[in-house]
């Protein structure tokens, strides 16, 4: 969906996004239909959750499992509780939503991995 913004064009939102509920809601008349061109060389912004048992080396094989899918990190953050489970996040540019999925699949054959998912924010 578009957002028609005040001085900024428009903005994509997913059709899940939380905002663009509330956008049709109390604004629809911004509200503008949107479609990606069939075939455009087009990259979107990915965000995705890491969540693991804390272990050394664990950031270097997640990076390095990203690397070999190709993927070009564009932030990254980690954080450790006390239980040792480890929440790792990442920020990165896709082309394509089937290779989201198999990048997931394997960072989920990583030893330790719990988790791995696509996250709205980071």
């Amino acid at each position: 969906m578009g957002f028609i913004t005040k001085g900024s064009g428009v903005s994509i939102h997913r059709g899940d996004c939380i905002n663009a509920d509330d956008l049709r809601s109390t604004q629809s008349e911004r509200v503008v239909d949107v479609r990606w061109r069939a075939g455009a060389a087009s990259v979107f912004l990915v965000n995705i959750q890491v969540e693991a048992l804390d272990r050394p080396s664990l950031l270097a094989d997640v990076t390095r499992t990203l690397s070999d899918q190709h993927v070009n990190i564009l932030s990254a953050s980690v954080t450790t509780s006390k239980d040792r489970t480890a929440f790792s996040r990442f920020t990165f540019e896709m082309a394509d939503a089937k290779h989201l999925d198999a990048v997931l699949a394997a960072v989920r054959t990583i030893e330790g991995v719990y988790d791995v998912y696509r996250t709205t924010n980071n």
